[in-house]
């Protein structure tokens, strides 16, 4: 008997909420660096560890999207 195996996979655009805030004003590589290190939970915020900036960075939750891509390959086994 024939097994078959199918590899799925789904692209949507998923855009991600994140609140910045500083005491002073930050560089576009400052605000880069400083955002990837929130965990992805609604609400969940991080204190960076800048000396005179102040920076804390909040996680405001996901926007999925709704126009998803599938993309799905067959696998065919040799016969068991």
């Amino acid at each position: 008997m024939k097994k078959y195996k199918y590899h799925v996979e789904e692209y949507s655009q998923d855009v991600r909420l994140y609140l910045v805030e500083s005491d002073e004003k930050l560089t576009e590589e400052e605000i880069h660096e400083a955002f990837p290190e929130v965990g992805l939970t609604d609400g969940a915020t991080n204190i960076t560890d800048h000396p005179t900036k102040g920076i804390k960075v909040t996680f405001e939750g996901t926007e999925y999207g709704d126009d998803s891509q599938v993309n799905i390959d067959e696998e065919v086994q040799d016969e068991v």
